[in-house]
């Protein structure tokens, strides 16, 4: 299985949020593009495993990984994991709704109906504002 690392508002597998999509596409390969909906301003990318939401100027704001991946922050797998208090011990301010958690300190939002992890995104600072 593939580890990701991220380092909430600053990167995602060495890639710094900011970063050109040549440069995320130097990291993670090939992608397909497409528009997210049809209000998205920009392509997203579609990696297979994630997607990654770039900005008006084409720079990596945003990602979202798939259960086909672990992900860790600080040596810690964040996910996949149906135990959302690990994540949220990291960070105390996250904010639950209908879908999920939403951490608008840390830019990350977790996709988890009915209780289980089925997403995790990780933005670039404001993402969520």
């Amino acid at each position: 299985m593939k580890i990701i690392k991220a380092i909430p508002l600053s990167e995602v597998n060495g890639i710094k949020f900011g970063a050109k999509r040549e440069e995320v596409r130097k990291v993670f390969g090939e992608a397909k593009e497409f528009k997210k909906t049809s209000f998205s301003k920009t392509t997203t990318d579609d990696f297979g495993f994630c997607h990654v939401y770039y900005n008006v100027n084409d720079e990596f704001e945003a990602i979202e990984i798939f259960n086909e991946v672990d992900v860790k922050i600080n040596d810690v797998i964040v996910f996949p994991n149906n135990d959302i208090s690990v994540l949220k011990s990291m960070f105390a301010d996250f904010e639950d709704d209908e879908d999920g958690t939403i951490c608008k300190s840390q830019s990350i939002g977790v996709y988890a109906p009915d209780g289980e992890m089925e997403c995790i995104l990780f933005g670039c600072i404001g993402y969520y504002e």
